[in-house]
């Protein structure tokens, strides 16, 4: 009797042979177990990237950072009216002035507007899709800015409302095209200059969830006030805490709903009329999204690898078929039923092990180009392509079980007289 490393030798010919004997009918059984595969694995690659993507972006945003606004970013209570939420308050620049003082969990308050309507321009052209946010000076420090050149303004400047404006990355390398030198040089912001004295430093696509500086451009909120009045019932009104380390993020927000019911002076029975945001709550809408492309690609995988499955039984049919005669020459030599099944399923797993890593290869190759194009990092993990490999030697085992069988089970008189 063979030993198991012979045994896998001869079962690795013998599948071999089959894919040179009969390229096109193997190719064609393989090519269900490749799709299979690759749908399986591809949807697992591709929901890796954009969680990935989406732990980035929040980190980036800041994990640790409370957003108080008028709005919540996820309804969660069906009983609480939309149209209360409507009348609720703003997130004021008083809030953050009095929340400030009083927060012993905070390690930075900020306080942030988007500026509709400021129309900014650089030597004259206007800039596209440029965002203009007017803050507070610890907004670097609530979100730990990259800055590359120049500086955030001080307190000084933010009180004093100076007339400067810190840039993205994205936006300075636009300007670089009709500037040599950005940093210094001034930008037009509702028909007036701001002088730029600090640089973001680029931070690329912004991903699934698009945040990021480098279409944003930062004035000091009491100089965008003193040009543009900004309406207190503004919707775009945001107060962001940073925790301080070693405080989580329920402890934080516990010390800011006590106090701002205190400023806003709420009774006891009185409900919260704010909302206390996290990016997480961003993030956990994604979960079902995920959840159906996960159920996608296992259905599609789940009908390819079956339709793979029958082809590759076929082919261990068809084997088994072919080598009766053999088959009988090994049983009168004494080669137990265990043998003949054991040969017949490695080589059904092997079969389905070649057409899985045809699928897991597909997929390691388009990563590539489709990480260039997306701007996320799409690889196919260690973890997938085991997932893959366990997979198709399943689909190797289940299809070449009934063959197998057949073979074990024919009587060696018999099959050598078959012709």
């Amino acid at each position: 009797m063979l030993s198991p490393r012979l045994l896998i030798k001869e079962s690795i010919g013998l599948s071999v042979q089959q894919l040179i004997g009969n390229k096109l009918r193997s190719g064609l059984s393989l090519l269900g177990v490749t799709i299979g595969i690759f749908c399986i694995i591809a949807i697992l690659t591709a929901i890796d990237a954009l969680k990935k993507d989406i732990k980035g972006s929040i980190d980036k945003m800041g994990s640790q950072v409370i957003f108080i606004s008028k709005w919540p970013w996820a309804f969660g209570d069906s009983e609480y009216p939309w149209w209360d939420y409507y009348k609720r308050p703003q997130a004021t620049y008083s809030d953050y002035k009095k929340l400030k003082i009083r927060l012993s969990k905070a390690e930075s308050v900020s306080y942030s507007v988007e500026l509709d309507d400021a129309n900014p321009q650089f030597k004259g052209n206007a800039i596209e899709n440029a965002k203009v946010e007017g803050t507070t000076q610890e907004f670097i420090d609530v979100f730990d800015l990259n800055i590359e050149e120049g500086r955030f303004f001080s307190t000084m400047e933010s009180l004093s409302g100076n007339s400067i404006a810190v840039i993205g990355g994205g936006l300075a390398e636009e300007m670089r095209k009709t500037s040599t030198h950005v940093l210094g040089e001034n930008v037009e912001v509702w028909g007036r200059k701001v002088k730029i004295i600090g640089i973001i430093k680029k931070e690329g696509q912004g991903g699934l969830l698009g945040m990021n500086n480098d279409q944003r451009i930062y004035l000091p909120y009491t100089y965008a006030n003193s040009v543009n009045y900004i309406n207190p019932d503004n919707d775009n009104q945001t107060i962001q805490v940073r925790a301080q380390k070693g405080v989580s993020l329920d402890e934080l927000m516990y010390d800011i709903q006590q106090h701002l019911r205190s400023v806003r002076k709420l009774r006891p029975k009185d409900v919260d009329n704010f909302s206390l945001n996290q990016l997480s709550i961003v993030a956990n809408g994604f979960n079902g999204i995920f959840s159906v492309l996960n159920i996608i690609g296992w259905v599609i995988g789940f009908f390819a690898l079956i339709v793979g499955g029958f082809g590759i039984a076929n082919i261990m049919y068809v084997s088994v078929t072919e080598r009766t005669n053999i088959i009988g020459i090994k049983k009168s030599l004494g080669a137990k039923r265990v043998y003949i099944l054991m040969e017949f399923l490695i080589e059904s797993i092997i079969l389905c092990l070649m057409g899985g890593l045809m699928g897991l290869a597909l997929v390691g190759i388009l990563t590539y180009p489709v990480s260039s194009i997306s701007g996320m990092s799409f690889e196919l993990s260690i973890k997938n392509a085991m997932i893959g490999i366990s997979i198709s030697m399943l689909i190797g085992l289940v299809s070449g079980y009934l063959p197998a069988r057949k073979a074990a089970r024919l009587d060696a008189v018999e099959a050598i007289r078959a012709k």
